[in-house]
């Protein structure tokens, strides 16, 4: 299982620091959870997700994670042993906790 956080645009710090989504990858299944009043700087990204095809997913983020307009960075799950689909949402739990 691989988790990426999913950076978005930021006006205000001229960068992409925002995050705007986690992205897991399972072999050929794949889940996004989007972070809730980021749909603005999420704009990249879901167009790139809309237009790859799930089996070319995985190669496509490790050149995606380096671009300067919507990066990405590559976590640790916090919950290691978990489904794909809890292991994101909890890794989007804890981004929206640490943002407080």
């Amino acid at each position: 299982m691989r988790l990426w956080v999913l950076l978005g645009w930021s006006t205000e710090y001229g960068a992409a620091v925002t995050a705007v989504a986690v992205l897991g990858i399972e072999t050929t299944e794949t889940f996004v959870e989007w972070v809730p009043r980021e749909h603005g700087a999420s704009r990249v990204w879901r167009e790139r997700l809309a237009e790859v095809d799930p089996q070319d997913l995985a190669g496509r983020m490790a050149l995606w994670a380096e671009t300067a307009i919507a990066s990405a960075a590559e976590v640790e799950p916090i919950v290691p042993e978990a489904t794909l689909e809890i292991a994101v949402r909890a890794q989007v739990d804890d981004l929206l906790g640490s943002a407080r």
